[in-house]
């Protein structure tokens, strides 16, 4: 009987212990399986968190992209409206001034102040070919050359004489390596330089545009094509005020004629009538 208890016994402990083991081995097979979810939810979680960072950071570069390009075609149109203004500005003293003393230096400080340039120039060729002569400019440097009547021989000195005699458009975007260049000391801060032909109808070359700044390769294809635009508009602001200089020089001409005519037939007339008044008093007389 004894022995039946114990049997009894340890089997009951036996299929307890088995129980056990067995609910133990599906309690670590359950935590086994809910560490590989978790773990494969933390993997889905960071692959989607690395998703929405790789999207947010391009959305941060298309946005900062979108805001550079933005902000270059402001400039770009703040430019092109700078340069538009500087063509009216020019346009304007042509219209209102004919005197070419005032409508010169009016050009050099439009363009200057519009584009910003360090220099401006405008040279204009002497009866004689022979020299191009500074005639307007709105730097100091540009002054003190005025002062002393700066002029350059055409065809022989610097990118001004080169532009005067050749008529074609000179470029040095690095003066420092250009040996056309005049390294002039009243504008010792140039970098960049564009001297453009001044040319009327005909061909005929009767000066140059001059323009210097400080920042090397300062000039860009539409600064250059703009600045053609104000250079033939230079060329007719020339022909035209010497084309009203000579037509008052006319006019001032034509007047003093008609006034030295004038008395000259007055005088005449004024004779005539003394000879007529002599005429009468004799017949007067005999009778």
């Amino acid at each position: 009987t004894s022995s039946s208890v114990i049997t009894g016994a340890i089997d009951t402990w036996v299929s307890g212990s088995v129980s056990v083991l067995l609910l133990a081995v599906l309690i670590v097979n359950g935590i086994r399986l809910t560490q590989d979810e978790f773990s494969k939810a933390q993997n889905r979680a960071q692959t989607v968190l690395d998703m929405i960072r790789n999207e947010n950071f391009t959305l941060e570069q298309r946005v900062e992209m979108r805001t550079q390009d933005l902000a270059s075609v402001s400039q770009t149109n703040e430019h092109r409206a700078q340069m538009f203004q500087a063509i009216a500005q020019v346009t304007r003293a042509i219209i209102s001034t004919q005197n070419l003393q005032d409508i010169l230096p009016q050009i050099t400080h439009a363009i200057s102040q519009y584009f910003g340039f360090y220099h401006v120039g405008i040279f204009l060729i002497n009866a004689s070919k022979e020299y191009a002569g500074l005639s307007a400019a709105n730097s100091e440097g540009g002054q003190r050359m005025l002062e002393r009547n700066h002029k350059l021989r055409v065809g022989q000195v610097g990118i001004v004489g080169y532009v005067a005699g050749m008529g074609k458009p000179r470029i040095a975007l690095n003066t420092g390596a250009d040996v056309v260049h005049f390294n002039n000391p009243d504008l010792p801060e140039t970098r960049s330089e564009m001297a453009l032909p001044l040319i009327q109808t005909g061909g005929q070359i009767v000066g140059v545009l001059d323009i210097q700044s400080t920042e090397p390769n300062a000039f860009n294809r539409e600064d250059i094509e703009i600045l053609i635009v104000l250079a033939d508009q230079v060329s007719v602001a020339i022909a035209n005020a010497r084309l009203y200089e000579e037509t008052q020089k006319s006019l001032i001409e034509a007047e003093m004629l008609y006034r030295r005519d004038l008395q000259t037939g007055w005088k005449g007339f004024a004779r005539s009538q003394q000879i007529a008044g002599v005429r009468r008093n004799s017949m007067s007389a005999n009778l």
